[in-house]
């Protein structure tokens, strides 16, 4: 099966969001606690340089939700991350309005915990495509 938009993507968070990351990691926020990700695409890299949390939601993001936040940071949010998605969160990221957007997902509340990044695809139907993530330096020598 071809993947379409996503064969060769890779997902690199800057130091100053992996810092966020695990701020928010810190405060062991509940489940499916979700937020923004602000930053770039070159080429098939994403570039993570900002983590947004969104307080109170439980939910996945209405599209009018969506476009009203990349209207604070026009063409610079590039996808969502969540903290222990439920089903059903993840469900509700797959349609048009996230397609070729990276998905976070945080799995750990505490400590360094993994981050695990996946791209909405669409081949016949949309799905979660998962993608690596690349260590910059600094964090492999940290190792």
């Amino acid at each position: 099966m071809g993947f379409g938009i996503i064969q060769g993507v890779d997902v690199l968070i800057t130091p100053e969001a992996q810092r966020e990351i695990e701020a928010l990691r810190t405060v062991r926020p509940a489940s499916s606690t979700w937020g923004i990700l602000i930053g770039h695409k070159r080429g098939f890299r994403f570039f993570v340089e900002k983590v947004f949390p969104v307080a109170g939601a439980s939910s996945a993001p209405s599209e009018r939700e969506i476009a009203s936040i990349d209207s604070v940071w026009p063409g610079r949010t590039i996808g969502l991350f969540a903290v222990r998605p439920s089903p059903a969160f993840r469900k509700a990221l797959l349609g048009p309005m996230l397609y070729g957007k990276l998905f976070l997902r945080l799995d750990s509340p505490a400590g360094k915990g993994s981050a695990r990044p996946f791209v909405v695809e669409f081949v016949r139907k949309f799905f979660l495509r998962p993608v690596e993530l690349v260590k910059t330096a600094k964090a492999k020598a940290h190792e």
